[in-house]
Protein backbone atom coordinates (compact mmCIF):
# COMPACT_ATOMS: atom_id res chain seq x y z
CA UNK A 1 0.00 0.00 0.00
CA UNK A 2 1.27 3.44 -0.60
CA UNK A 3 0.77 5.43 1.59
CA UNK A 4 1.78 9.34 2.91
CA UNK A 5 2.95 9.41 6.15
CA UNK A 6 1.56 11.28 9.03
CA UNK A 7 5.08 13.50 9.18
CA UNK A 8 4.30 14.31 5.34
CA UNK A 9 0.44 15.14 6.29
CA UNK A 10 1.60 17.43 9.16
CA UNK A 11 4.32 19.11 6.85
CA UNK A 12 1.15 19.83 4.48
CA UNK A 13 -0.82 21.41 6.96
CA UNK A 14 2.18 23.62 8.21
CA UNK A 15 2.47 24.93 4.90
CA UNK A 16 -1.02 25.10 4.44
CA UNK A 17 -1.20 27.28 7.36
CA UNK A 18 1.62 28.91 6.09
CA UNK A 19 0.46 29.99 2.75
CA UNK A 20 -2.64 31.43 3.77
CA UNK A 21 -0.20 33.59 6.31
CA UNK A 22 1.62 34.10 3.47
CA UNK A 23 -1.71 35.27 1.09
CA UNK A 24 -3.15 36.96 3.80
CA UNK A 25 0.18 39.24 4.41
CA UNK A 26 0.34 38.48 7.82
CA UNK A 27 4.25 37.12 8.36
CA UNK A 28 5.94 34.87 10.01
CA UNK A 29 4.23 32.36 12.78
CA UNK A 30 5.69 30.54 15.15
CA UNK A 31 5.40 26.07 15.85
CA UNK A 32 3.22 26.63 18.71
CA UNK A 33 0.59 28.29 17.19
CA UNK A 34 0.35 26.11 14.24
CA UNK A 35 0.10 23.07 16.77
CA UNK A 36 -2.12 24.49 18.74
CA UNK A 37 -4.21 26.19 15.82
CA UNK A 38 -4.46 21.77 14.25
CA UNK A 39 -3.85 19.86 17.60
CA UNK A 40 -0.53 18.72 16.16
CA UNK A 41 2.33 17.25 18.29
CA UNK A 42 4.34 20.34 18.97
CA UNK A 43 7.95 18.16 19.04
CA UNK A 44 6.87 16.55 15.90
CA UNK A 45 5.92 19.95 13.94
CA UNK A 46 9.06 21.49 15.39
CA UNK A 47 11.36 18.78 13.55
CA UNK A 48 9.23 18.92 10.54
CA UNK A 49 9.57 22.54 10.21
CA UNK A 50 12.86 22.05 10.56
CA UNK A 51 13.29 19.65 7.58
CA UNK A 52 11.35 21.64 5.53
CA UNK A 53 13.67 24.97 6.10
CA UNK A 54 16.50 23.08 5.35
CA UNK A 55 14.86 21.95 2.20
CA UNK A 56 14.77 25.81 2.00
CA UNK A 57 10.50 25.51 1.46
CA UNK A 58 10.02 27.21 4.67
CA UNK A 59 11.91 30.09 6.46
CA UNK A 60 12.72 30.31 10.10
CA UNK A 61 13.01 33.89 11.67
CA UNK A 62 14.57 33.99 15.51
CA UNK A 63 13.28 36.69 17.44
CA UNK A 64 9.71 37.95 19.42
CA UNK A 65 8.36 38.54 16.17
CA UNK A 66 10.11 35.71 14.25
CA UNK A 67 9.06 32.31 13.52
CA UNK A 68 8.33 30.29 10.08
CA UNK A 69 6.97 31.50 6.85
CA UNK A 70 7.23 29.96 3.06
CA UNK A 71 10.50 30.86 1.77
CA UNK A 72 8.77 30.03 -1.86
CA UNK A 73 5.61 31.22 -3.08
CA UNK A 74 2.71 28.41 -3.10
CA UNK A 75 2.28 27.90 -6.54
CA UNK A 76 6.04 26.82 -6.94
CA UNK A 77 6.54 24.31 -3.97
CA UNK A 78 5.62 20.72 -5.59
CA UNK A 79 4.26 17.82 -3.68
CA UNK A 80 7.03 16.06 -4.75
CA UNK A 81 9.26 18.61 -2.91
CA UNK A 82 7.49 18.22 0.18
CA UNK A 83 7.63 14.56 0.43
CA UNK A 84 11.43 14.30 -0.66
CA UNK A 85 11.76 16.98 2.17
CA UNK A 86 10.01 14.88 4.78
CA UNK A 87 10.30 11.57 3.83
CA UNK A 88 12.89 10.84 1.42
CA UNK A 89 13.81 10.54 -2.15
CA UNK A 90 10.42 8.47 -3.52
CA UNK A 91 10.94 4.87 -4.70
CA UNK A 92 7.98 2.54 -5.93
CA UNK A 93 10.51 -0.30 -5.77
CA UNK A 94 14.09 -1.09 -5.15
CA UNK A 95 14.68 -0.83 -8.84
CA UNK A 96 13.39 2.42 -9.61
CA UNK A 97 16.71 4.25 -8.47
CA UNK A 98 19.28 2.63 -10.87
CA UNK A 99 21.26 2.30 -7.41
CA UNK A 100 22.10 -0.63 -6.45
CA UNK A 101 22.58 -1.56 -2.85
CA UNK A 102 24.47 -4.79 -2.05
CA UNK A 103 22.41 -7.08 -0.69
CA UNK A 104 19.04 -4.61 -1.18
CA UNK A 105 18.22 -5.55 -4.88
CA UNK A 106 15.62 -7.56 -6.26
CA UNK A 107 16.62 -11.40 -6.84
CA UNK A 108 14.81 -11.56 -10.06
CA UNK A 109 16.02 -7.98 -11.65
CA UNK A 110 17.71 -9.97 -14.15
CA UNK A 111 15.08 -11.82 -15.46
CA UNK A 112 12.63 -9.59 -14.20
CA UNK A 113 9.42 -9.71 -17.17
CA UNK A 114 8.06 -5.98 -15.57
CA UNK A 115 11.14 -4.35 -14.64
CA UNK A 116 10.83 -1.50 -17.38
CA UNK A 117 7.34 -1.59 -16.95
CA UNK A 118 7.59 -0.11 -13.21
CA UNK A 119 10.09 2.12 -14.11
CA UNK A 120 7.85 3.98 -16.61
CA UNK A 121 5.07 3.74 -13.80
CA UNK A 122 7.56 5.05 -11.30
CA UNK A 123 8.35 7.91 -13.93
CA UNK A 124 4.71 8.86 -13.78
CA UNK A 125 4.28 8.73 -10.76
CA UNK A 126 6.94 11.28 -9.88
CA UNK A 127 5.69 13.16 -13.09
CA UNK A 128 2.33 13.38 -11.31
CA UNK A 129 3.66 14.36 -7.58
CA UNK A 130 6.37 17.34 -9.21
CA UNK A 131 3.08 18.69 -11.27
CA UNK A 132 1.01 19.10 -8.21
CA UNK A 133 1.85 22.36 -6.70
CA UNK A 134 1.16 23.24 -2.92
CA UNK A 135 -1.38 26.28 -3.79
CA UNK A 136 -3.65 23.50 -5.38
CA UNK A 137 -3.64 20.67 -2.71
CA UNK A 138 -4.82 24.13 -0.38
CA UNK A 139 -7.43 25.80 -2.40
CA UNK A 140 -9.66 28.77 -0.88
CA UNK A 141 -9.69 27.12 2.22
CA UNK A 142 -10.01 30.32 5.15
CA UNK A 143 -6.70 30.45 7.19
CA UNK A 144 -6.14 28.97 10.58
CA UNK A 145 -9.41 27.10 9.88
CA UNK A 146 -8.82 24.37 12.75
CA UNK A 147 -11.44 21.03 12.76
CA UNK A 148 -11.59 19.42 16.12
CA UNK A 149 -10.40 15.57 15.79
CA UNK A 150 -13.61 13.04 15.33
CA UNK A 151 -11.39 9.91 15.87
CA UNK A 152 -7.54 9.67 17.62
CA UNK A 153 -4.29 9.98 15.31
CA UNK A 154 -2.39 6.75 15.85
Amino acid sequence: MLTLTRKTDYALVALSHLAHRRREETGPTSARTIAEAYHLPLPLLMNILKELAQAKLVSSTRGATGGYALAVAPERISLLEIINAIEGPVKLTSCCDGLPIVGQGCHVAETCPIQGSIQKLHKRLLGFFNGVMLDELIGEQSCCQSVEPTSSVS
